[in-house]
């Protein structure tokens, strides 16, 4: 059955939604909230949350409705990124989010947020935060925080989706932070991650391509994003980027500033060790192909052929 992308382009998160609604919308139920959330650390803290906040209680009702995700599974993929993990932080900067920028309609909730061109260096930092949490091997024991992170950005997508339709947000793109735009974002973390990983050289088993897609199909789950637009595996996660690629990728204002920040906070960091500054945006092409990269209008520098040769050299033995 084909997938109704226009019905998942103006869909949200209703139970989410719902509760920021609530929470946001009375400076008193609001300043208790944040209050609470700051005390949120880790799993084992959700209870006394539970106590302070008893409507957050949707989230428990939610996460059980979703089928329990093998531990076989769980524990392959979490193997596979402590063994790439290096590569794979790095990927999340120079390929996760400018493929998410390409997604005109979806950058420009970005933009207007603010959140990823305003100190980038913290907004790359979060992420890289977050995608570690979710791959500990203790990340749902008490002890660890991905349940915790998890709800904060549910929270955090709905609170962007009330603020920015209070503003003028035109709904003729689509709900801010849809369905749509929340599967692209969990395929940047998954299919895209693992297609950067073979551009570098690696080779990617299907068992662990498998394990990888399927954990973040269940923590896009846990992300209220609906099954429909959660991958099993490897051809099912192609086709989905695909349509939704062929349907959002364009030039925007927004997908092209937002990777201008990106770069100049690059090329900040940047040590000059290994890579030139001119370098970096030549690295970006690479590992996007060009059709995404002049989406982005990345500047057309190269990354030069005996780098790539290094690159595939250093990793074919790792």
């Amino acid at each position: 059955m084909p997938v109704d992308f226009n019905k998942f382009r103006n869909t949200g998160d209703l139970p989410a939604d719902d509760f920021v609604n609530f929470y946001f919308t009375d400076s008193h139920r609001k300043k208790e909230l944040d209050q609470a959330l700051q005390k949120l650390k880790i799993n084992q803290d959700w209870a006394y949350f539970l106590n302070q906040i008893p409507d957050a209680e949707w989230f428990d009702q939610e996460i059980g409705k979703i089928t329990a995700i093998q531990p076989s599974i769980q524990l392959q993929a979490v193997r596979f990124f402590k063994k790439k993990e290096q590569y794979i932080l790095q990927l999340l900067g120079l390929l996760s989010l400018p493929y998410c920028y390409a997604a005109a309609d979806g950058a420009k909730v970005l933009f207007q947020t603010e959140r990823m061109y305003k100190d980038v260096a913290k907004r790359l930092e979060e992420t890289a935060l977050f995608v570690a949490e979710m791959m500990k091997e203790t990340a749902f024991e008490p002890e660890g925080a991905a349940k915790i992170q998890l709800f904060k950005v549910r929270v955090m997508h709905a609170a962007a989706r009330l603020y920015l339709k209070k503003g003028d947000w035109d709904l003729n793109f689509g709900q801010p932070v849809n369905q749509e735009d929340m599967a692209g974002t969990n395929l940047s973390f998954s299919l895209i991650v693992i297609r950067g990983l073979r551009t570098m050289g690696f080779n990617i088993s299907y068992k662990e391509q498998m394990s990888y897609i399927k954990y973040w199909s269940w923590i896009g789950a846990m992300l209220g994003v609906n099954p429909e637009l959660l991958p099993e595996n490897g051809k099912q996660a192609h086709d989905l980027e695909y349509s939704i690629s062929q349907r959002q990728f364009k030039s925007s204002v927004e997908g092209m500033q937002l990777t201008r920040s990106l770069l100049q906070c690059f090329y900040q960091l940047n040590d000059g060790k290994e890579i030139k500054n001119e370098e970096i945006s030549g690295f970006m092409r690479f590992l996007l192909g060009n059709k995404v990269a002049d989406i982005l209008d990345l500047p057309p520098a190269n990354f030069p052929i005996s780098k790539q040769i290094l690159l595939k050299l250093k990793v074919s033995v790792i």
